[in-house]
């Protein structure tokens, strides 16, 4: 993504936009913190959203327009019947997840440096490479698949088996990284859900998942591709400090301040680190400056992540309030590993026809709300629905990205892990059932 604004937007109003996602970052930490409620934050998103709404191109002003108007649609229908919406969640639904998004995004100034390490060749290259964006990825998210992309194809056409490694390493991330947006989501739409037991579930079925990564080929890659050695990213063991600092910061954090959220320790162990880092590795004066760069810069290019959540805000809210506390017409009268796999399966089959998963998560939230599922479980399905559904949806953005960049086919990167979408889905049926097991879900 450039740093540039790519839609006219004026100098006052690009400014004025990247003030008010910098005042949403700061205010959704102090709600983490408990020191403010969430509306502030709220309207600082809003405002932003308001003002980057020129960056957004036609699909993307169409699909959160789409969402919005569902969730407006829902809120009316619900008020004929004589329900009462609950009118500030439009303010505070998703403030938490979009300051810990913008909190997260400082870690691109981190970087992952690679020097001028000629590029491995060879299945332990392939392996490396899986595990670094892995690793990389759970941390500063996009930034590495375009760091470590770039670096592979060497000035070249990535090619499908390149591409299909670094977005499954890349999308496993989902299923345990603080960092990822699918955390985020998690935690926000399961209510309850702690974030220690969800990377405790989740990092083993993450470690499943890569080694079936790494062991599938794309399909539909020609023979030749598959058979070929594979050229890799050159991984270096010293930068493997930047994922353990920020384990050891939001452990501590938990035990620090037992009183903050979980995405307000997040947003500040990123916050911290990433000024830390700027300043020691450029000096005060150059270090602040670039962190005010990306301030002005990268916070705007959120557009489409902060208009997404925002409209998904809107749907969510008038779900909610159409479903209620009514759960006669549900299927099933509770929530056990059965049943949250067949809905995981429902998700993965939206997400494969284009759909995004933030869109199945929402409306699985609000759907089994009045049956109270168990937390946890809630959680793991809404990680694994982002990890491995959006590995077969061609409209996710990681595929878009790879599209953009390299002139791969975004439709035909998705359809190549279909195979491996469907391994996973029961690697993740066959944990979902140990985890029930463990805790009691059956």
């Amino acid at each position: 993504m450039s740093d540039s604004l790519p839609y006219a937007l004026s100098r006052a109003r690009a400014g004025a936009a990247a003030w008010s996602m910098c005042a949403m970052v700061l205010l959704a930490l102090l709600y983490g913190a408990r020191a403010l409620p969430a509306w502030p934050a709220g309207v600082a998103a809003w405002t932003a959203g308001a003002l980057l709404w020129p960056r957004l191109d036609r699909r993307q002003k169409r699909f959160t327009l789409g969402l919005a108007a569902s969730g407006g649609l829902a809120l009316a229908v619900a008020l004929w019947q004589g329900r009462a919406p609950q009118w500030s969640q439009l303010l505070t639904q998703n403030t938490a997840l979009l300051g810990m998004l913008g909190a997260v995004s400082f870690l691109q100034l981190v970087g992952l440096h690679t020097g001028a390490d000629a590029l491995p060749r060879g299945e332990r290259a392939r392996w490396l490479t899986l595990g670094g964006v892995h690793l990389f990825g759970a941390v500063i998210n996009m930034s590495a698949i375009f760091i470590m992309a770039e670096r592979m194809a060497g000035g070249a056409r990535l090619s499908p088996v390149q591409a299909a490694v670094l977005a499954r390493g890349f999308l496993a991330a989902a299923l345990w990284s603080p960092f990822f947006a699918a955390m985020a989501v998690a935690l926000t739409y399961a209510p309850g859900a702690r974030v220690g037991e969800v990377v405790l579930v989740g990092l083993p079925l993450a470690m499943g998942v890569l080694w079936l990564a790494g062991r599938m080929p794309a399909s539909g890659a020609s023979q030749e591709a598959i058979q070929s050695p594979f050229t890799g990213f050159p991984m270096r063991l010293s930068a493997l400090w930047l994922p353990a600092a920020l384990s050891v910061t939001v452990i501590a954090g938990h035990a620090w301040l037992p009183g903050w959220s979980s995405l307000g320790i997040i947003s500040a162990a990123a916050l911290t680190l990433a000024l830390s880092a700027a300043v020691l590795t450029h000096g005060l004066r150059d270090g602040l400056e670039r962190v005010l760069r990306h301030a002005e810069h990268r916070l705007p290019a959120m557009s489409g992540e902060l208009l997404l959540f925002l409209s998904a805000g809107v749907f969510a809210t008038g779900l909610q309030a159409l479903f209620g506390t009514q759960a006669a017409w549900l299927p099933f009268s509770h929530v056990g590993p059965l049943q949250a796999a067949l809905m995981l399966a429902g998700m993965m089959l939206l997400c494969a026809l284009g759909v995004h998963a933030v869109v199945s998560i929402v409306m699985v939230s609000a759907w089994l709300a009045p049956l109270s599922p168990d937390s946890l479980l809630l959680a793991m399905i809404f990680l694994q629905c982002w990890a491995i559904g959006l590995a077969a949806n061609p409209m996710a953005g990681v595929h878009l990205s790879l599209q953009g960049r390299f002139g791969l086919s975004a439709l035909a990167l998705a359809r190549g892990n279909l195979r491996y979408c469907m391994a996973a889905y029961g690697l993740c049926v066959l944990w979902l059932a140990i985890v029930g097991l463990w805790r009691g879900w059956w």
